[in-house]
């Protein structure tokens, strides 16, 4: 086996989870959701009620957020921490019996390492945890849509010295956590990914949390979702939340924070009845209005509530234009996507003309960048199309040089700056994303990288060539065909550029169009 790949084995397991996604927040359908703290804060079950109103109005499945802050699925506790840890299976089937769920979504697992160093006892616990877990869900005939842990952060608390050596004569604990917790947590996440085929929907949340980290940080070093590595804000309950939408086939409309805020204060409104409903051995919990009164008050609220859902579903929903805007497919076509920077978003116009009626070419609304992004947001832009080619590239952005605070497009070679992606890192990454590409089914192309020309700013001539260089030898490894745009533009940079600059004029993004749907046309063939 090629040294690379046993260097990247644990990052394919963690990112090549087959979800094997089913569409199981449908009308009708009442949803529990289960987990810790980050699931009682809620706001990534607000953000799924959000799009499932927009998409189905009245008719959207109800979810009742049942998280529980400090549970997991082994009962197991830090010493030092006040109370023993809640254990899910305490009120598990009590919960099933009382809300008669039609799908429960469970997370666990932060918790269950109880911030310590691995331990293969703990970890045996926490497998034979989350088994019964599949076990009593499945015996209510419930669906299950299980989620991996979320990823542990060490930065907050590195920074703020809160973190411990394995040898420290400390007991570890939530307040200070043993400073390699992230690669047991990865250990824990990598466990759950085994369970797709006994489950309804595996969601890897663990790998967008992480790569989003890592790519943010990319430009903004500071950038933290928590201030203690576990307890997510907003932006990574949006990351939570989208991770489940694309597993699960939720279409995404977007963010409104109008609507998002007041159906926030129904979803924490009803959280704190049901827990007191259901019933937990979690002392230090705020107790919630008996459960006829919550729900009064909330049919109280939707009124405006719908009104605000209203509103968001006019602004998120009106028609768009330009590449990155979605397309209708027409049925009976083969789905194409692509996968890409600005150079992509440049030539997307161009291909779906050459390809009308032909194929639909779709796209992520979004410019992809550099291939960390892909680490973090790959699943999110698969969703649950089954694609039939999947043309993608990486590498102009993470080429590109980066100043040491983060500053975008600097000198290249300049003291503390770095290119945004390393090549060691690009190829690693590109390791990844080729087989989960690949495990799609699709016939995947990947579009080599194009020229930097003379005078580009924060690039440097020549290091298009040796990225391609580098990921030709992966593509070679998983038998993925190139799309040699390099080679089709080096000849004629100054008719098809901008002076100075990597991006292509009207004329050379017709170029590239051309080249690119006559490659998929083949592929399609």
């Amino acid at each position: 086996m090629h040294p690379l790949v046993n260097r990247v084995l644990l990052m394919l397991c963690l990112l090549i989870s087959p979800l094997n996604a089913k569409e199981v927040f449908v009308p009708g359908q009442r949803v529990v959701f289960v987990g810790d703290s980050v699931t009682a804060a809620g706001q990534f079950v607000t953000y799924l009620d959000l799009q499932l109103r927009i998409q189905y109005g009245k008719e959207a499945p109800e979810l009742i957020n049942l998280g529980l802050p400090s549970e997991g699925v082994t009962g197991l506790s830090e010493k030092p921490h006040p109370f023993p840890r809640p254990n899910v299976h305490e009120r598990l089937e009590r919960a099933l019996n009382k809300l008669e769920p039609d799908v429960v979504v469970a997370c666990y697992g932060i918790n269950d390492g109880i911030y310590s160093p691995f331990d293969e006892s703990r970890y045996k616990q926490f497998q034979d945890g989350i088994r019964k877990l599949i076990s009593v869900v499945q015996n209510k005939q419930c669906k299950l849509v299980l989620c991996t842990p979320i990823a542990f952060d060490a930065q907050p608390f590195a920074r703020a010295g809160k973190l411990l050596p394995v040898d420290t004569e400390k007991e570890f604990a939530w307040f200070e956590i043993y400073d390699g917790y992230e690669a047991v947590i990865a250990k824990y996440s990598e466990f759950v990914k085994t369970l797709a085929d006994d489950v309804d929907v595996l969601v890897d949340v663990h790998d967008p949390i992480k790569y989003s980290l890592i790519a943010t940080r990319k430009t903004r070093q500071d950038y933290a979702m928590s201030s203690d590595g576990v307890h997510v804000n907003n932006q990574g309950h949006l990351v939570i939340a989208k991770a489940i939408a694309a597993a699960t086939g939720v279409t995404w409309y977007g963010d409104d924070q109008p609507a998002f805020s007041q159906l926030d204060q129904r979803t924490r409104l009803l959280h704190d009845s049901y827990l007191d409903h259901v019933g937990h051995t979690r002392p230090q919990t705020g107790k919630g209005l008996p459960l006829d009164e919550a729900l009064v008050k909330a049919k109280e609220m939707d009124t405006d509530i719908q009104i605000a859902v209203a509103n968001a579903q006019r602004k998120l929903q009106a028609p768009k234009k330009g590449p990155l805007a979605p397309i209708e497919g027409e049925a009976g076509l083969p789905n194409v996507l692509l996968i890409g920077d600005s150079i992509s978003i440049g030539y997307t116009l161009g291909v779906r003309a050459e390809l009308k009626g032909i194929a639909n070419v779709h796209r992520p609304a979004t410019n992809c960048g550099p291939s960390v992004k892909a680490m973090a947001e790959l699943d999110t832009w698969l969703g649950t199309t089954e694609w039939d080619v999947i043309h993608f590239n990486f590498g102009l952005h993470d080429l590109k040089w980066m100043g040491a605070n983060g500053e975008n497009l600097a000198e290249p070679n300049g003291e503390g700056n770095s290119q945004q992606v390393p090549l060691k890192e690009y190829v690693e990454y590109l390791e990844a994303i080729a087989v989960k590409l690949k495990s799609t089914g699709a016939t995947v192309v990947f579009r080599n990288t194009t020229p930097v020309p003379k005078g580009a700013k924060g690039r440097v001539v020549g290091d298009a060539a040796r990225y391609n260089e580098a990921a030709a030898t992966v593509m070679q490894r998983h038998q993925i065909e190139i799309d040699d745009m390099y080679s089709y533009t080096i000849d004629r940079l100054d008719q098809l550029m901008r002076p100075a600059n990597v991006h292509f004029t009207p004329e050379g993004n017709s170029f590239l169009s051309k080249k690119v749907a006559r490659v998929i046309r083949e592929a399609l063939n």
